[in-house]
């Protein structure tokens, strides 16, 4: 542990990269059920590993003579006197280093590489995740499974109602429970209980809708371009598009 100012920020700079990795790849990864040990061990593991790449990257450079670089060992035999004699350059190039380390970690986190890679990798990496990732719910797998495409949920409820619209939001919880919600955006459809006729409501723009009070949920992967609009009626009976059904609570 840190026993003085300079250390701390020390610390905490040296572990910024893993903090900026976890929460960009939070957008992309289901919530975790992990201890607060595991967490620290986790973003402490990403940025040490980062900022080695990091290092290892400026001292290649360095030994190019691309850029400025600190003395290694004059650095670590007298630390305290090295850096007050190079004072502006280590700031300069620590500064450096720490800009790259964060935004490499960005980069890794938020996964826009991913988008890139060749569909038969994507597919492959898609479904070993899916075998060995114990924290994915039933939720998070399914409508996530095309990323491109639009999702259209129709949701039948324990009174035997029904609602239909774009997915807007999911809870995120691996834990299948009633305690979590969905909610859906632009064109809601409804039809009450007991009746055959699905109609828009007018001036709704967006429902809320409990796990607890779900029978069933179908999903339909849209085209883009097709989008929700064109897919108002019962969606368990999908054209154009892929089918799929969850049950509320699983």
């Amino acid at each position: 542990m840190p026993t003085n100012l300079a250390g701390l920020v020390l610390l905490v700079a040296l572990s910024l990269p893993g903090y900026v990795y976890y929460r960009a790849a939070d957008r992309h990864l289901p919530e975790r059920l992990h201890t607060a040990f595991q967490e620290l061990m986790s973003i402490l593991f990403v940025s040490v590993a980062i900022d080695i790449a990091v290092v290892t990257l400026l001292g290649c450079g360095s030994a190019l003579g691309l850029w400025y670089g600190p003395d290694l060992p004059g650095l670590l035999d007298n630390p305290t006197r090295y850096v007050i004699r190079n004072f502006p350059e280590m700031v300069l190039w620590s500064l450096a280093a720490l800009a790259t380390a964060v935004a490499l970690a960005y980069v890794l986190g938020s996964r826009w590489w991913a988008r890139r890679l060749p569909s038969r990798w994507t597919s492959r990496w898609q479904e070993r995740s899916r075998l060995l990732e114990p924290q994915k719910s039933a939720w998070w797998l399914i409508f996530r499974e095309h990323p491109d495409a639009v999702v259209h949920l129709g949701c039948v409820l324990e009174d035997g109602s029904y609602l239909a619209g774009q997915l807007h939001s999911f809870s995120r919880s691996p834990v299948e429970s009633g305690d979590r919600d969905l909610t859906l955006r632009g064109d809601i459809s409804y039809r009450a209980p007991g009746d055959s006729t699905v109609a828009v409501l007018p001036q709704v723009n967006a429902v809320v809708i409990s796990a607890r009070h779900l029978v069933f949920v179908t999903v339909s992967y849209l085209p883009a371009e097709t989008g929700p609009a064109d897919h108002h009626g019962d969606p368990s009976q999908p054209t154009g598009a892929v089918g799929a059904t969850s049950g509320g609570h699983a």
